[in-house]
């Protein structure tokens, strides 16, 4: 699926989500306002029955690394950035529980999706915006990113993860970008 398809299905998700939260009397979360383009993916609560709204989320699912490679936005000073071995497994993104290394184990995660420009990926830091994006795989200037939040124990973790396609999101964490692909079966 294209990009341009991706950032359409996005839009297509938050109108049915924004429907669907006015017809159960429910507003928009504390942390994610209105007037933001974010779409909070509510969880559905133990015990909260056939009611409760649990929409699909691109990112959900089996995700294994592909590839690590020093960020762009490296400056090239002190000791050369080296992948976590930890992320050598699966990391399993869902809607009650994320997995994964240590980082991502969560029995509570939250999630916002939202459209990103390039000037947005990896917390703005890529030296080339437009550039680096399009040689990193993003075909377009619309660009979905998952927002992952897990506050559990005295942890507080919030990562992005921009989608290329449907099968393939990236990861930047300590000046190293991750590629995830999704593990089909």
């Amino acid at each position: 699926m294209q990009a341009a398809e991706q950032g359409m299905r996005l839009r297509e998700i938050a109108v049915a989500l924004a429907a669907c939260t006015a017809l159960v009397g429910c507003g928009p979360t504390a942390e994610t306002p209105a007037a933001e383009s974010a779409v909070e993916m509510p969880v559905k609560e133990a015990g909260a029955g056939a009611d409760a709204i649990t929409p699909g989320n691109p990112f959900f699912g089996s995700w294994a690394m592909s590839s690590a490679k020093i960020a762009p936005w490296w400056d090239g000073k002190g000791e050369e950035p080296a992948a976590d071995p930890a992320f050598a497994g699966n990391v399993i993104l869902g809607a009650n529980k994320s997995a994964g290394p240590a980082l991502l184990n969560c029995d509570k995660p939250r999630y916002a999706v939202n459209v990103a420009s390039p000037r947005g990926l990896f917390e703005g830091n890529l030296p080339d915006p437009a550039k680096d994006a399009a040689a990193l795989g993003f075909a377009s200037d619309e660009i979905t990113t998952m927002t992952f939040t897990c506050a559990e124990g005295t942890g507080d973790v919030s990562l992005n993860f921009p989608m290329i396609d449907d099968d393939t999101i990236m990861l930047g964490l300590d000046n190293v970008l991750y590629t995830l692909k999704r593990v089909r079966g």
